[in-house]
């Protein structure tokens, strides 16, 4: 059954990307990019060659492909010295910004500045490049170069008003947008404005500031399709329903339902939701419901929630439950804490033993550069059968921009110890060691997405005086599509042989859908 739902999402992730590949394959298609790749053959020296390489690659902006025409930039850059004017070099730049070549831009546009530390139009975009990379120190910096001279550059305003939000401060960031829209309407002061307000949780506000939006280019109607979808989903009511179904080589077999319920109460959002387990294996026929309330709430870059439950089954007497979690996010960093006590239903065994599950997390996590970025997680865990474990994560993550797939690969570790082996019904390895690789696909086009992760480790534990030393495998994935601008409908998968994969530690694969509703 998981191959039939990886095939799904391959099918989805090549729908997705047929229209890109398409676009590529008529850019070759009509014969144009053929004179300048027949004259750089016949270049005479290297200056001749970056003339045309430029041409070549003005060609391809000309048809919206970015990407081939910042690898032509590149190629002609390399050529010796360049023969181009500062405004030709400019052009260059934005052109690797559109390509997501921040780094090659932000380079270029350097160097630029180096000969000219005037050029208002090469700083500008500098100061764009370096908040688009997240460096939102520097990009302000920049700005403030601009504004310094200009205190009224409606540009570096609305560069200076983004850092404010992307840090998480938008109500310094509003009346900073509100002066930039004074010098004249600006689309990016406005939705940026408009970004603002929905962030401080005034969503009527927000909406009747982007009335007005006018999108002129394809790029800000995009971004405004975005804006409405993310208007839908915030400070709104949902109804949710969810399902799965497992199963593993030792039997079990369990299908969960999800019924959800959320609104908003000022600047905190409860959610009500009862979940429905019912668990079978050779000898048993268990079933456990869970009642939940939980809160949570945002301000700028920081979160909390809590929340309290009940888990019934047809032990005697129900368990009360519980969970709470608080984070930071700073941009380059990130920090969050969590702590929650559970019973433990993913099979009938564990309903039937009511074993609950207390545990505290520190959870970190760092971006070294726009594209690479590390994880690092601990936990503590107290099993209400006498035993305890401790779980150490590490992990690393390089995006590789290859549209319009994204495309990532990594690398996770894993080290987790448990106490004993106390015979409960959930896997507890001594000494438990993996190391994995993945990679990552993700597509997206015209309300349909799809996600791909295969990975593939080695694992070694002790359990019950028997050492294991193996490789595994496995894939998880999901495609889905957004039917309305405030519904989402998606289907999942995942599967595999890594023993630390589900709490019962066995060959296994589940499948599932979901269905989210805002109003």
């Amino acid at each position: 059954m998981i191959i039939r739902i990886i095939s799904i999402a391959v099918v989805l992730l090549n729908l997705c990307c047929a229209s890109g590949f398409a676009e590529a394959a008529a850019g070759n298609g009509d014969g144009g990019s053929a004179p300048y790749e027949k004259a750089i053959s016949e270049a005479k020296d290297s200056r001749e060659e970056a003339l045309l390489r430029k041409k070549l690659g003005d060609y391809y902006v000309s048809k919206e492909d970015y990407q081939r025409a910042a690898n032509e930039y590149v190629k002609a850059l390399s050529l010796g010295p360049a023969p181009f004017t500062a405004a030709e070099r400019l052009q260059m730049a934005i052109t690797f910004s559109w390509a997501d070549r921040l780094d090659d831009a932000a380079r270029l546009l350097r160097g630029i500045l180096a000969e000219n530390q005037n050029d208002r139009e090469a700083r500008i975009q500098l100061a764009r490049v370096l908040s688009w990379s997240d460096k939102l120190d520097e990009a302000a910096a920049e700005a403030d170069v601009v504004l310094k001279d200009d205190p009224e550059d409606r540009d570096a305003l609305v560069i200076k008003a983004n850092t404010l939000r992307w840090r998480g401060d938008s109500k310094a960031a509003i009346p900073v947008y509100e002066k930039a829209l004074a010098q004249g309407e600006d689309f990016d002061a406005r939705i940026g404005l408009a970004y603002a307000y929905l962030d401080i949780g005034e969503k009527e506000k927000a909406n009747e500031i982007s009335q007005p939006l006018k999108p002129l280019f394809a790029a800000q109607e995009k971004e405004l399709i975005k804006f409405s979808d993310t208007l839908c989903g915030v400070r709104a009511s949902h109804v949710g329903l969810q399902y799965s179904y497992y199963e593993d080589s030792d039997d079990n077999r369990v299908n969960r339902i999800l019924l959800s319920y959320g609104l908003w109460a000022g600047r905190w959002e409860p959610e009500f939701s009862y979940r429905l387990t019912d668990a079978k294996d050779p000898q048993r026929h268990e079933k456990a419901e869970d009642l939940w309330i939980n809160a949570r709430t945002q301000e700028g870059r920081f979160g909390a929630g809590a929340g309290i439950g009940m888990s019934i089954t047809s032990g005697n007497g129900d368990i009360f439950v519980g969970r709470a979690n608080a984070d930071a996010d700073k941009g380059w960093w990130t920090i969050g804490m969590s702590a929650a006590r559970e019973l433990l239903s993913d099979t009938a065994q564990l309903i039937q033993n009511r074993i609950v599950q207390t545990s505290e997390a520190l959870n970190l996590s760092e971006k070294a550069s726009p594209r690479l970025s590390f994880t690092e997680s601990y936990s503590h865990s107290d099993y209400s059968d006498n035993n305890d474990a401790d779980d150490m994560r590490l992990g690393a993550r390089y995006e590789i921009p290859l549209a319009p797939v994204k495309l990532a690969t990594g690398y996770r570790f894993r080290y987790w110890d448990f106490r004993r082996q106390s015979g409960g019904g959930y896997f507890d390895p001594t000494d438990f060691i993996s190391h994995q690789v993945f990679v990552s696909q993700y597509a997206e086009t015209n309300g349909y997405y799809a996600y791909l992760e295969p990975y593939i480790g080695h694992q070694s534990f002790t359990r019950y005086g028997a050492y294991t030393s193996d490789m595994f495998f496995g894939a998880s994935g999901s495609a889905g599509l957004k039917m309305k601008k405030c519904t989402s409908f998606e289907i999942n998968g995942e599967g595999g042989n890594y023993a630390g994969g589900t709490t019962a530690g066995y060959n296994y694969y589940q499948i599932g859908f979901r269905m989210i509703v805002n109003f």
